[in-house]
């Protein structure tokens, strides 16, 4: 079942954040992370099912650039430090439904991420192959409570607009 779906289904529990302007994103799997963060925090009591991710490329990069998603994974780590916090709305727009997902521009994490899923790329060196990304993720990544995921870069940093979408759900 595609977002779409959910949200025609008058669902409350679907939310979105997004960059609202180019942004770096972070490389080389660091715990200063840049670009776009989303944590689910602890004793929240919710799964966070990612539904969409949308990746639109502002810069052209200096060598290839593939965009992955990397995870913290450890639940009982210390906490994600939101640095940017950015405003996660209810994606049936006008609502007044409360997230538990946090979404950052800038965040410190507690270890050194892994990657879980690609997004998409390589974006070439010095030109843009792909200048939007969509990955259809329909609840394929769920973040429990104490998780977080993060867009990042494996080797060459770009500027882009990022935005994701996804549904809580009961972690009980």
């Amino acid at each position: 079942m595609g977002k779409a779906t959910y949200i025609q289904n008058g669902n409350d529990a679907v939310f979105v954040a997004s960059n609202q302007a180019g942004q770096a994103l972070s490389t080389a799997l660091s715990t200063t992370q840049t670009g776009f963060t989303l944590t689910n925090p602890v004793g929240s009591g919710m799964n966070l099912l990612i539904l969409q991710t949308t990746v639109a490329i502002t810069s052209a990069p200096a060598g290839i650039a593939t965009i992955v998603y990397a995870a913290n994974t450890n639940p009982v780590a210390a906490a994600v430090t939101q640095v940017t916090a950015l405003t996660v709305r209810s994606a049936k727009l006008g609502s007044s439904q409360q997230p538990v997902g946090l979404a950052a521009s800038a965040a410190t994490l507690p270890a050194a991420p892994v990657v879980v899923r690609g997004v998409g790329g390589p974006v070439a060196s010095g030109s843009v192959s792909q200048t939007y990304i969509l990955d259809d993720v329909q609840g394929a990544l769920v973040l429990t409570p104490g998780t977080a995921v993060s867009i990042n870069c494996l080797t060459t940093a770009i500027s882009a607009i990022v935005s994701m979408t996804w549904q809580e759900v009961s972690a009980f």
